[in-house]
């Protein structure tokens, strides 16, 4: 009697501990609230990377925004009825808390206006977006952020509490936690590790649930507290995983993690004009180059330039190397303005021959070899032609100005091209003598200004040129009044709606070459004297062999084009970091230090203004010499088809363990009996407890109409487990090919999820 009282002893002690862990029931089992812990770690560490990323600076707490996201999801997935009213109300619920969230970010005293320039921001950010402008401000960026939080934070709380898949939470938040690594600073952080924690519990904890849920359907008992014996387990097995993590991406390895994010991600970074454009304030804090050359660029605040190795050039002598030229002021940056293009072979000159009418021109030709890609023809002065297939960009109305020239294939690391370009050396009487006689072109296409742009920048300039009787005159007073103001790469950004020159020169009153530029660019406009912005490098002696340059990020630059009849663009420099341009200035080809400079004029180029006399040699030998094209592998494909390849290795190895899981020490008709009854349970036509082996293959067999296959299962595993072991009547042939039969229609119903074929009515 008294064994009779053991199994009595242990219910009471079951039911005692069940209630005891039930205490806290809420909404779910303690179970469920132990998954909502982790899930919680997981996403808040996400949340918490972001912050620390500062992207953005005063970045509104996210963590409040990933909470309110988890128990919406866990809510939504308990709710099994009116799912088609839970999921807007969701969406509601997210919309409400973002923008409660985002208006602190917003300016004003109080709630209602803080709300009112929420709105009207959005909505100014929304007509930028639809006139291709660009934005400085960062408020859509922080709506959009905490905008995807919530929605991808929601939908991976919801596939953990209604389907059991952590992997829709862990993707995501994986490659946000990993991008900040890989961007900022190079090392794993806290939040990295949190993260890595509680995904870890949280895979385990979500495949021990469906194993519980699957032992429940089948009546199998197990310990009550076996989630507590396994998350002992998993608690060893994340602390060493992380320990391994933590110590890995560390020192060069970080460099090579990087490198690796760097070339999978080039695809999309080459096709980022559009996010500059509008979140360019948006801080990387990793060094990028400052100019895309792209259709737009934007004045960004607290420039970080890197020393990353970008070319290397042959130049006759130092000075401003140019990339690309931009027309459209809008107040936050600069545009290019709509351009007439051709495509040029290589070895032809791109330029027409009515460039040839512009005097005191010197042609300079450049060797330059690629260590980055780019797509982009370097030239000194404003470019002619190149050696390699291009597209010319040039004003609409006048071909005889190239403002661009882009490769038609793109520039791999190591390849080599020879351009030719035309600098001014124009004397300063030259100039001041070329008077105002502009053409159509030019004055509706280089005097642009935003109707917006504040007044008093138009009375600064012309203060500035005060005395000034022509356009040169006026030029360098306003170069040398803007040279007075201080270099400094760590400016901020101008509040949103405020215009950037006026927020130079009257709130900064320091800056950078894309500051001091554009104010310069802005200011000869208003005074009615035609100039563009110019963007290049500016060659550094100090790292230069000879004739020959390296070209880094850091020598990033932009300068003033000012336009004169005769003579066409001049460079101008209003930054005081380089010697400053017009007559005799850097990039002006008078350096009085360097006899090496090519003297070869337009009007040599040309041999007459038809072209019929042909290309002068020295051009010829550089337009006809074979450029490097490097066909490098397409590195980025490369490395995801293997990524892809590894990751289907591991699960085929995956799969097959998980496959042969639990049938060892299994052999024959036994085996192959226990692997039937794996795929029929995945198929939801798994054995009942209260069913014999004959029983179950009758209803599985029926269910998918192989009876006799089923049957024929039966038999060999009945003989196996039951019969003598000096008898064999089933042959097994045949019960490995009703094996095969059942098992190839088990997998398409798993595929079907678990709908067995339909039984097909006889034809009378």
């Amino acid at each position: 009697m008294a064994g009779m009282n053991v199994p009595m002893s242990r219910q009471a002690s079951r039911r005692i501990g069940s209630a005891a862990f039930s205490a806290p029931r809420v909404v779910m089992s303690w179970e469920d609230w132990l998954t909502f812990v982790f899930a919680v770690v997981m996403f808040l560490s996400v949340a918490v990377s972001i912050q620390q990323a500062r992207w953005v600076r005063d970045m509104p707490p996210l963590m409040p925004t990933a909470i309110l996201a988890v128990l919406a999801g866990m809510i939504a997935a308990r709710v099994r009825a009116y799912w088609f009213l839970i999921q807007p109300l969701a969406v509601l619920i997210g919309v409400a808390a973002v923008v409660l969230a985002v208006q602190t970010y917003a300016e004003g005293d109080s709630f209602v206006q803080r709300i009112d320039d929420f709105q009207a921001r959005m909505n100014e950010w929304w007509q930028v977006v639809r006139a291709g402008d660009i934005s400085n401000d960062n408020l859509p960026f922080v709506t959009l952020v905490l905008g995807v939080l919530f929605l991808t934070t929601y939908v991976a709380s919801f596939s953990i509490f209604r389907w059991h898949n952590p992997w829709v939470a862990i993707l995501p938040g994986g490659i946000v936690i990993l991008a900040n690594i890989a961007f900022l600073k190079g090392q794993p952080s806290g939040a990295f590790v949190f993260f890595l924690f509680g995904a870890i519990l949280l895979v385990a904890r979500l495949h021990l649930q469906r194993s519980e849920a699957r032992w429940k359907r089948q009546g199998v008992e197990y310990p009550d507290f076996i989630s507590l014996n396994a998350l002992q387990l998993t608690l060893l097995l994340a602390v060493g995983l992380i320990a391994l993590a933590w110590l890995m991406p560390t020192g060069n390895q970080a460099k090579a993690v990087a490198g690796v994010f760097d070339t999978v991600t080039s695809p999309v970074r080459g096709h980022s004009d559009t996010f500059v454009r509008l979140f360019h304030n948006v801080d990387s804090q990793k060094g990028a180059r400052l100019h895309s050359l792209g259709t737009t660029l934007p004045i960004q605040g607290n420039v970080k330039l890197g020393t990353k190795e970008l070319y290397e050039i042959k130049s006759p002598s130092p000075g401003l190397v140019r990339a690309a030229s931009y027309e459209v002021y809008t107040g936050n940056g600069w545009k290019q303005a709509d351009r007439s293009t051709q495509r040029i072979k290589g070895g032809e000159l791109a330029a027409s021959p009515d460039v040839a009418q512009y005097e005191a021109r010197n042609v300079a030709i450049l060797a330059v070899t690629v260590t980055d890609g780019d797509n982009t023809v370097l030239s000194l002065g404003m470019p002619l032609g190149t050696n390699i297939s291009v597209t010319a960009e040039t004003p609409k109305g006048f071909a005889g100005d190239i403002e661009q020239l882009r490769t038609a294939r793109g520039l791999n690391k190591g390849d080599t091209y020879n351009s030719i370009g035309s600098e001014s050396v124009a004397t300063a009487e030259q100039l001041a003598a070329a008077g105002t006689a502009y053409p159509g072109w030019v004055k509706e296409r280089y005097l642009q200004l935003p109707k917006a742009l504040p007044q008093r920048v138009r009375e600064e300039a012309a203060r500035a040129a005060a005395g000034a009787a022509t356009p040169y005159t006026m030029a360098t007073r306003v170069e040398e009044y803007l040279r007075q103001l201080p270099y400094d790469l760590t400016v901020s950004s101008p509040p949103a709606g405020q215009d950037i020159v006026d927020y130079f020169l009257f709130d900064l009153k320091r800056g950078y070459f894309d500051y001091h530029a554009t104010a310069m660019t802005v200011m000869l406009r208003s005074l009615g004297i035609p100039a563009r912005l110019a963007v290049g490098y500016a060659l550094d002696p100090t790292e230069a062999q000879a004739t020959t340059y390296t070209v880094r990020k850091d020598d990033a630059y932009s300068w003033v084009e000012v336009w004169f009849p005769k003579y066409g663009w001049v460079n101008f420099n209003p930054t005081p970091d380089h010697d400053k341009g017009g007559s005799g200035g850097l990039g002006s080809g008078l350096s009085p230090d360097v006899d090496t400079k090519s003297t070869l004029g337009l009007e040599d180029l040309f041999g007459n203004l038809g072209g019929a006399g042909g290309i002068a040699p020295p051009v010829e030998s550089a337009l006809q010499e074979k450029p490097v094209a490097h066909s490098d592998p397409p590195w980025a494909l490369i490395s995801s088809t293997l990524a892809i390849l590894a990751l289907l290795a591991v699960m085929a190895v995956s799969l097959r363990v998980a496959w042969n899981w639990g049938l060892r020490g299994l052999e024959g008709n036994t085996r192959i009996w226990a692997k039937t009854q794996r795929l029929a349970h995945w198929a939801r036509l798994g054995s009942r407890p209260t069913e014999t082996p004959r029983e179950w293959s009758q209803r599985m067999g029926s269910a998918l109409q192989h009876q006799g296959d089923a049957s024929q299962l039966a038999d060999a595993y009945e003989e196996t487990r039951y019969g003598r072991p000096d008898l064999q009547r089933t042959d097994e042939a045949a019960t490995s090919a009703s094996y095969r039969r059942l098992r190839n229609t088990l997998a398409a119903t798993v595929l079907r999820r678990g709908n067995p074929p339909k039984r097909r009515t006889p034809k009378p």
